[in-house]
């Protein structure tokens, strides 16, 4: 139920050059229904858990309070595990054993792919966010920040990165004033007091554009999780949550990171507005998935993707 140009973002950000060569333009980033890069998940389907649970039954106090109140943020985590012992005797069923085991997690999005150093990786997905202050020194000094200082000669923040603080603590622009900030820890943090904002007024980038209801305020299906994460690595956040510097010690204001993205702006399917939320399953026998160089660009309309 997401879009992202997976090939290039996860090829050192190789980014399209189609597509601003990863620094959208003005026009480009303000057009949340247009992509200028393929969608490299359009047209499939995934498997969905999707759940519906009342506001009260997940604050500590057990009722629905106002977005300023310290009870109103929350914070969620999923794991994903399976049978330690697994036996594959051809051409006979495999037969699973033992107690389950812990193989991946997540919180926030991209926090694994993005953030955590290569070597640590999946001793990460296998702990707890409890745990996570053993990986402080990814949070407060990402690495993709210094692909993509590298890569693109931008800018960046010198650590520590207290600008990143919110998506690992409870702390605003999501929680209240007066909320225990409490340990790092990667969960997905959701302010259940913020209402949700009307589809004409939703914006991909969520609360970067000013979309309270947005990621990283909780995570909509809508949301543009690839733009977002790249700019709060890259130091969008600074001034705004925390101060930062450079690297020579001068002040590092978020109104100076470039439009970073990925040239994907849509999905290939509109979402629904009700529960569950997620984008109706594709067509068995007619859906479409567009590669780069094909027509169809966004929602199988338009110019081709570039390939390039």
């Amino acid at each position: 139920p997401f879009y992202i140009d997976l090939g290039a973002a996860f090829d050192s950000l190789n980014f399209r050059i189609g597509a601003g060569g990863g620094v959208l333009s003005p026009a480009q980033d303000a057009d949340d229904n247009t992509n200028t890069a393929p969608d490299f998940v359009s047209g499939y389907n995934v498997n969905t858990i999707a759940l519906e649970v009342p506001i009260a039954m997940l604050t500590r106090t057990g009722t629905q309070v106002p977005a300023t109140d310290t009870a109103a943020t929350i914070g969620v985590w999923g794991t994903t595990s399976r049978p330690r012992v697994l036996v594959r005797r051809s051409p006979q069923p495999f037969v699973s054993s033992g107690s389950f085991a812990q193989v991946q997690r997540m919180g926030n999005p991209l926090i694994n792919e993005l953030i955590i150093g290569t070597g640590s990786k999946d001793y990460w997905s296998m702990s707890e966010p409890k745990d996570d202050s053993q990986f402080a020194s990814f949070d407060l000094d990402p690495l993709l920040a210094r692909v993509l200082n590298a890569v693109y000669g931008i800018n960046i923040p010198a650590p520590p990165r207290l600008d990143l603080l919110p998506l690992v603590t409870y702390a605003a622009p999501i929680a209240a004033a007066g909320t225990p900030a409490g340990p790092i820890a990667d969960l997905l943090r959701l302010n259940t007091g913020v209402p949700p904002t009307p589809a004409v007024s939703r914006r991909r980038l969520g609360l970067l554009a000013g979309d309270g209801a947005g990621f990283p305020n909780g995570r909509r299906v809508s949301d543009d999780v690839t733009d977002i994460a790249a700019r709060a690595v890259a130091g969008i956040l600074c001034g705004a949550t925390a101060p930062c510097q450079d690297s020579t010690g001068a002040a590092f204001l978020g109104s100076s990171v470039a439009r970073i993205g990925d040239g994907v702006n849509t999905n290939d399917l509109p979402y629904q507005e009700t529960f569950p939320y997620v984008a109706f399953a594709q067509s068995g026998r007619d859906r479409r998935h567009i590669d780069p160089g094909e027509p169809g660009c966004t929602k199988n309309s338009g110019p081709a993707c570039p390939i390039n």
